[in-house]
Order: C-alpha cells, then sequence, then structure tokens
C-alpha cells in the first residue's frame, strides 16, 4: 500500500489539490472561452463526450429507479454539465500551457489554489455527511 491509501491527511491534501487545479482550470477556461469565443477542443470532440456521458448518465438514472424520461432528462442534464466543464477545463489548460499564467500572476494563481483548496475540503465534508445518512 502507498502512502496516499494509509495517511488521512495525505489522502485530504491529495484530493483537495486535485480538485482544486480541476476548479482552477475551469475557471480559466470559462474566462479564455468567453473572451476568445472558441475552444481548443473540436466540435467532435466534445459531442463524443456528451455521448458517451449521455448514455452512462442515463442508465445511471434509471438503474436508481428514474422512469425513462426521468433518465433521458438526467443524462441530458448531467451530460451537459461534464462536457462543459471538461471543455473548459482543456480551454484552462491550453490557455496555461501557453503563457496566460505569466499574464495572471503567481501570486494571484496561489492564491485561487488556496481558495479552491479550502473550498474543495468543504464540498468533500458536505458530500460524506449527505452522502453518509443515505448509503450508511
Amino acid at each position: 500500500m502507498g502512502i496516499l491509501s494509509e495517511n488521512p491527511f495525505a489522502q485530504a491534501i491529495a484530493i483537495s489539490t486535485s480538485m482544486a487545479l480541476f476548479m482552477i482550470g475551469i475557471a480559466m477556461g470559462i474566462m479564455t472561452m468567453l473572451s476568445t469565443k472558441s475552444t481548443p477542443l473540436p466540435f467532435a470532440v466534445m459531442l463524443l463526450i456528451f455521448a458517451v456521458i449521455f448514455i452512462a448518465a442515463s442508465v445511471f438514472f434509471e438503474d436508481r429507479g428514474a422512469d425513462h424520461v426521468g433518465s433521458l432528462i438526467g443524462g441530458g442534464i448531467a451530460a451537459f454539465a461534464v462536457t462543459f466543464a471538461v471543455t473548459a477545463f482543456f480551454t484552462g489548460m491550453s490557455f496555461a500551457v501557453q503563457g496566460g499564467i505569466k499574464d495572471i500572476g503567481w501570486e494571484r494563481m496561489v492564491s485561487a489554489l488556496a481558495i479552491c483548496m479550502i473550498a474543495s475540503m468543504l464540498i468533500i465534508k458536505a458530500a460524506k455527511h449527505k452522502l453518509h445518512g443515505q448509503y450508511l
């Protein structure tokens, strides 16, 4: 077993940092998409992401008791949200690789990382609390 599987402190830092980097990537991607009106992902790739998530989410919701229409609507909403998040993340990463972090400044990036780490820890704890009553 690795150090992450045994140490709850290391697990919390690793998960919150990963989530924070994803949040920052999405934020930079949204800013870039709004300012440039474009994204580095081709439309065909976005459509493929949407299709895969739509199918998986529709089956997920139907297996949990949703009717056919409800599972399709839930699958569509989930697919839209995931496709948007993935597209924004990769747009943000493209922005960062092309030197966008220099424009933002390292102090702001570190501050954003810290804020997003705190937010991700709050999200994790809230999700655990909410799911604890349903599944345990």
